[in-house]
């Protein structure tokens, strides 16, 4: 066969399989175009990410883009030709055979193109239907939530001191912002929680699609930022200005570009994020760049050394300095430079007097005792450099910016002279004088007038020494004579029955996960998993755990937050982390097991320096669809409590009310849960029967093709089973033979694609036999792998009959 030949049939036999080929040929990309992974060729951390688009495509940050064929020669260090040998070995293609007639030749490669063109029409209207019911799935949910909002001030941009802006608020205080394209149609949303936490409405199409925040009739100049806060900033800053947010860096280029065509005279600006920090790349400036000069337009970065958008840089300096600083620093990507003619907004601060008192002939040191006696009790983390102050029974992060502002009162009282360095000096020195804050003990919970201490089972007053975070906010009172759950809190046995269906062994075990919260077992290193179908009880569920552990003290994320040092900084001194109707997650969840097992991570919080620690914190996740972890290692799998609700509460019987009367029976059943389980251990040893019963399992046999082939197999003591086999096999495929043979007959049966290579398959076998408490052994017999696998019945309703072997498995 030719080579120009071979690499044509690789490409047609290959597209739409390109998962199956680099697997393998042990090549590893991610499952996902949204996700970025090391680059498998050459060994960056990440910014790799694979599009496939049937083609293999991908594109790496350090060593480019391609296809598949290309993605093989940068892995192997070969030409084309190798490469394409290497996709036909995976593919069974023989093309060593000689083909000597051209008429043959010729009508072979007619076919294989007419293939490849056939591939790519149903590629094409694949993507075609799925971008329609991505669109469906959008119309619906942003249906749904207009009809539930309110117009009003959002308690995220007033913390921000933004207000006199009305947006669309939903019944939890989250603004809806909706995201139109060039047409003015809405084909995208975000939510922003009074916490500042940003979610993109599932099924919207962001790309170009953007938020205006004014609309002057025919606009001179166009302003583009990524947030929200940041476009109502630079609103202020340029009134006459159209001024729109794009979410994210990202999509300023789309954006930039539709501003382009709908308003070709205009002045574009892009008022960038400055993404400072030492030795990386500045993300907001890069993208802000791109942007501009894709559109012959101009930038404008904050300038700061550190990470800062303009929003931050107006709630720093007040809005007239941030206005001039904003015309100052435009730039375009050429270097020239612009000062507009504008004049600044009036409003900032007034000249302090230039007379000094004795505060000025002070000492550093003496600056920073005069600064921490403004407060009764103050400490320090050493790790992150945050100062706490000790307030009713609580110590509270006091932010620097708090701190400064403090010193510079003093100064203007004893109107002295300061400077941004010098007010920063003061704040360091105090921070190396005032004492290092204290371990919490475990085993306290905290209320609102005191402590209960669950070695002692005893309450008490709040003390410095106890070192509280937080408490639940709840006030703790004795039993009432002849209190009992049924009867004293009778709404939250209604819920507990309809969730277990009257499975008594069941409400222990969603009580034991409740108390795991009240009491902040987080070193128990474990995490829940509520899954199931709507209106099964789920959010009551995580509303009940969120009053155990005070508001508060819990933090909405998701699992991708959960995975980025910028994301879990909202975590830091929170004691629930709740991940709501969790979308369809699909990966390795190496965030919630570092903070499920305790271990530290990275903390990167805005104006503060990053810093590693470790969150001391419960994590619970809800979902309709359990999640898929690919980890293999058994680490998820420790760790895991899968509570599934299949019992959705009929029409008839909803009660809206019934999570407002669950919240009133909270102290019942605080004293329930402290009753129950007097002995800690107890509740541990409920959650992990709970972890290893059989309708978790039954949730992982649907997330996982490995775990739900192994229902049809058997465990024996030695490796005297089937043989493992490959997936490269020149006669029929033997499913009664090989493990691996009997594995792809599961796959295609239930119509499962991108099977995994035999590798991978023989990890993730091992791992799911602890599922069912078994051991996966192998032995090595004439360089052949032998398993201690067998099938049983069930196997028969998968194994291909047309083999000519008769059903059943020999005794040999």
């Amino acid at each position: 066969m030719r080579n120009i030949d071979l690499i044509r049939e690789v490409t047609t036999a290959a597209a739409g399989n390109w998962p199956y080929v680099l697997a393998g040929l042990s090549i590893d990309v991610p499952d996902s175009s949204r996700r970025h992974a090391p680059c498998p060729a050459c060994g960056g951390t990440d910014r790799f990410r694979f599009d496939d688009n049937g083609r293999g495509s991908f594109i790496c940050n350090q060593c480019g883009a391609g296809d598949g064929l290309d993605l093989i020669k940068k892995v192997n260090n070969c030409d084309t030709t190798e490469a394409a040998q290497l996709a036909a070995d995976v593919l069974g293609i023989d093309y060593r055979a000689a083909q000597t007639d051209p008429a043959i030749a010729s009508q072979r490669r007619e076919q294989l193109e007419a293939d490849l063109q056939q591939r790519e029409q149903e590629r094409q209207q694949q993507a075609a239907e799925d971008a329609e019911q991505r669109r469906a799935t959008f119309a619906r949910l942003y249906a749904g939530m207009r009809q539930s909002v309110m117009q009003g001030e959002s308690e995220y941009l007033q913390s921000k001191g933004l207000t006199g802006f009305n947006y669309p608020l939903m019944p939890d205080g989250s603004l809806l912002l909706d995201l139109v394209d060039e047409s003015g149609a809405v084909t995208a949303a975000q939510t922003i929680t009074p916490q500042g936490e940003k979610r993109l409405l599932t099924g919207s199409a962001k790309r170009g699609a953007y938020h205006a925040v004014n609309a002057p009739e025919s606009p001179q100049s166009v302003l583009i930022a990524e947030g929200l806060a940041t476009a109502l900033s630079v609103h202020q800053m340029r009134p006459d200005a159209l001024t729109a947010c794009a979410i994210d860096a990202g999509n300023l280029l789309p954006v930039a570009e539709v501003m382009r065509l709908k308003y070709p005279q205009a002045q574009i600006i892009i008022a960038a994020d400055n993404d400072h920090h030492e030795g990386q790349a500045n993300t907001g400036k890069d993208a802000a760049e791109k942007a501009a000069l894709s559109v012959a337009g101009w930038i404008s970065l904050p300038p700061t050394d550190h990470k800062a958008d303009w929003d931050d840089y107006r709630q720093q300096n007040g809005l007239e300095v941030a206005t001039a600083a904003f015309n100052d620093s435009m730039y375009q990507i050429q270097g020239e430079a612009v000062k507009p003619q504008l004049q600044a907004i009036e409003g900032g601060k007034k000249r302090r007097s230039a007379e000094s008192g004795d505060i000025a002939q002070m000492a550093a040191s003496q600056k920073a005792r005069l600064l921490s006696s403004r407060w009764d009790m103050l400490a320090v983390n050493p790790d992150s450099g945050a100062v706490y102050c000790y307030e009713s029974g609580v110590w509270v992060k006091l932010p620097d910016s708090e701190l400064e502002r403090v010193m510079v009162a003093i100064f203007d009282e004893h109107e002295a002279h300061y400077t941004e360095k010098g007010i920063k000096s003061v704040v360091a020195t105090m921070k190396l004088q005032i004492p290092v804050i204290g371990e919490r003990r475990g085993d306290l919970i905290g209320f609102d007038n005191g402590v209960y201490d669950l070695a002692t089972q005893t309450f008490s007053a709040h003390s410095p020494g106890n070192w509280l975070m937080n408490h639940n906010g709840i006030t703790y009172t004795p039993p009432a004579p002849g209190e009992n759950i049924s009867t004293s809190a009778p709404n939250f046995t209604r819920w507990l029955n309809h969730a277990t269906a009257g499975d008594h062994h069941k409400a222990e075990r969603i009580k034991a996960a409740l108390f795991m919260v009240l009491a902040k077992r987080h070193d128990w290193q474990l995490f829940i998993e509520v899954t199931g179908e709507g209106g099964s009880g789920k959010s009551v569920f995580s509303s009940i755990a969120t009053t155990l552990a005070g508001e508060h003290n819990a933090a909405s994320g998701s699992m991708m937050t959960l995975d980025t040092a910028r994301g879990r900084a909202q975590f830091v001194g929170k004691s629930l982390i709740i991940m709501p109707d969790q979308t369809r997650y699909v990966g390795e969840g190496a965030g919630i097991k570092a903070i499920t097992g305790g271990d530290p991570v990275e903390i990167d919080g805005k104006y503060e320096k990053q810093f590693t620690t470790v969150l001391n914190a419960v994590v619970m996740a809800t979902n309709n669809e359990p999640m898929t972890f690919t980890e293999r290692n058994g680490g998820i799998a420790r760790r895991r409590v899968i509570f599934p609700f299949n019992n959705p509460v009929s029409d008839a019987d909803k009660d809206p009310d019934l999570t407002a009367k669950i919240r009133r029976e909270i102290p019942v059943i605080i004293r329930h849960l402290l009753t129950t389980f007097a002995d800690q251990n107890k509740a541990r040893s409920l959650l992990l029967e709970q972890r290893d019963s059989q309708e978790a399992l039954d949730v992982k046999r649907g997330t996982d093709p490995v775990i739900d082939m192994c229902a049809a197999l058997f465990f024996m003591n030695e490796p005297k089973g089937m043989m493992m086999g490959g997936g490269t096999w020149a006669g029929q495929p033997e499913p009664r033979t090989y493990l691996y043979h009997l594995y792809l007959a599961f796959m295609e049966y239930h119509g499962l694609g991108k099977p995994l290579s035999v590798n991978k398959f023989s990890r993730a076998i091992k791992s799911a036999a602890k599922e069912y408490r078994a051991s996966y052994l192998t032995r090595s017999i004439n360089g052949r792998a032998q398993t201690n696998v067998g099938y049983n019945e069930m196997a028969e309703e998968f194994i291909p009959r047309a083999y000519g072997v008769e059903s059943g498995q020999s005794d040999d």
